[in-house]
């Protein structure tokens, strides 16, 4: 058969379907109890709903749909990876016993400080972090420890600012002095005070009329914990502008001769200061050494008529921290200093931290009569320092636990809580993060438990720390530090951003489960 008349063929065929569907009957013959049906043409060429047609492409086919499912599958992969490093961290950051209070809750609150302490090893530059406190500082106590553990993380050497005459030793540095100073002090009696208010980043001043020599040791350290507050590289002098001042530093050279034999001997070294650079300083004048090789024992010459407001002895690079111990202030002093030459000296130290330790000897007197004078003055401290540092971040750390007979026991004192419910109050309000030494250390009652350990941790009188349990408090605010530095190595390291981290936080918080966190695996991405 030709292709012709197959195609004839099945042309009829189709005509005959069409006919027979066309005149067969819509409700079908029925013989006996079956009923045959063919077909309508309509059912045949029935046609597509073109709404639904759209409805399917639609379901199928839509882009941004499409494109929206794929972007939240990838973030929930992305994000999943993260959630338990992130329980680890929230754990510590909302229920952590010494964890920091912190303005907004925000985790990132440290943020600027790290940088600035990354940077330092980089540019070859100082920064330095002031401890104010009372008389739970005096010997460089918790301070030691802080800095230690510091300028282990991030390099440095020396025991930062100190007076031209210290008359509460330290434990780490040993400072005397010989010659025609007078010391004055912002926190003392009457007596102890200048008739002017020019008293400098620590709140004292030394008068020089004639000449006098100041020698700054690092003391013999058996037992290894203070190994980095030798290692002096940067010397300055902070002096009034006003007057006259020469200066000379005299060292002890790192380079030994003879080494190993009974001649050995230390080079010492003699180098002039190089003029001042006080030109951007209205009432400030800065001496500074250099030295090519660091040491840890070293000897400042004066003489002349001049205020002497602290001697600042540091590595060549890295972090220092000032110890400024204040004998039964309550940290209200600050108001009553030398604005400008308070502004000055900051900035001439590069004080990139402000941490203010008080609120122990306010504690006795403290009631619900004069709390809001109490507020009020605590406030006027805080924005003075921060009007004087703007560049600077500022942390408060409130009073430890205190405790005293009473009814024949040791109890705290009554108006302990009061207190640190105020300061925390005033700190965030402010802007600044918070550290409750009473929470750290166990809450009421925890003094008598501290004096009873073996060895002790606190005094007898229920109020100071011994040195082991000084150290022992310096040790668990660095724990909390280092959870926050952590914390930001961990974002660098995963490219979290703000924003993404605002993300990443709330996905967290939709998806969270109960399951606890484990240590290992988070702490290993911490590090």
């Amino acid at each position: 058969m030709t292709p012709f008349k197959s195609f004839l063929s099945i042309l009829s065929l189709f005509v005959v379907l069409g006919v027979l569907a066309w005149i067969y009957p819509a409700s079908g013959i029925s013989i006996a109890d079956v009923t045959f049906r063919f077909p309508a043409l309509t059912d045949i060429f029935e046609k597509e709903d073109p709404n639904a047609i759209a409805e399917d492409n639609n379901a199928e086919t839509d882009p941004q749909k499409a494109i929206e499912e794929m972007m939240a599958a990838t973030q929930a992969k992305e994000f999943a990876k993260f959630s338990d490093s992130l329980k680890f961290y929230e754990d510590f950051f909302q229920n952590g016993r010494n964890r920091f209070d912190l303005p907004n809750n925000d985790p990132t609150w440290f943020d600027r400080l790290f940088l600035h302490l990354e940077l330092a090893k980089i540019d070859s530059n100082t920064v330095h972090i002031v401890h104010y406190g009372d008389s739970q500082l005096e010997e460089d106590r918790i301070s030691a420890t802080i800095r230690e553990d510091l300028q282990k993380e991030f390099g440095g050497g020396g025991p930062g600012m100190l007076p031209a005459v210290l008359n509460i030793p330290s434990q780490t540095t040993s400072v005397w002095n010989n010659g025609d100073l007078t010391r004055f002090i912002m926190f003392g009696t009457e007596e102890d005070r200048a008739d002017h208010n020019r008293y400098g980043p620590l709140a004292q001043v030394s008068k020089l009329e004639g000449s006098a020599v100041i020698g700054i040791k690092k003391r013999e350290d058996k037992d290894g914990k203070f190994t980095h507050v030798g290692g002096y590289g940067i010397i300055k002098v902070l002096a009034s502008k006003r007057g006259n001042l020469r200066a000379r530093l005299a060292y002890e050279s790192t380079v030994i001769e003879n080494e190993g034999t009974e001649k050995e001997k230390r080079k010492k070294k003699f180098v002039d200061a190089p003029a001042p650079t006080d030109e951007k300083f209205n009432k400030l004048r800065v001496f500074t050494w250099k030295l090519p090789d660091t040491t840890s024992n070293a000897k400042v010459y004066l003489s002349g008529n001049a205020e002497i407001y602290s001697i600042s002895v540091d590595g060549p690079y890295g972090v220092a921290v000032d110890n400024v111990a204040m004998r039964g202030s309550s940290g209200t002093v600050f108001t009553r200093m030398d604005k400008e030459l308070l502004a000055e000296s900051f900035k001439a130290i590069n004080a990139r931290l402000i941490i203010m330790e008080y609120g122990g000897n306010l504690v006795p007197s403290l009631n619900k009569s004069n709390l809001e004078y109490t507020r009020k003055l605590i406030t006027k401290q805080i924005q003075t320092v921060q009007n004087a540092n703007p560049d600077a971040d500022i942390l408060f750390i409130g009073p430890a636990d205190m405790a005293k007979q009473m009814d024949g026991k040791i109890k705290s004192y009554p108006g302990l809580e009061l207190t640190i419910q105020m300061l925390r109050e005033i700190a965030l309000e402010n802007g600044l993060a918070y550290w409750d030494m009473f929470r750290v250390m166990g809450g009421e009652g925890s003094m008598r438990k501290w004096v009873k350990q073996s060895p002790p941790l606190a005094g007898a009188d229920y109020i100071h720390f011994s040195r082991r349990g000084a150290a022992y408090m310096g040790e668990l605010f660095c724990n909390a530090l280092r959870m926050h530095y952590d914390f930001f190595k961990f974002r660098d390291r995963h490219k979290i951003d703000d924003a993404k981290l605002k993300e990443l936080s709330k996905w967290y918080k939709e998806n969270k489960t109960e399951k606890p966190a484990e240590a290992a695996p988070q702490a290993e991405d911490a590090q």
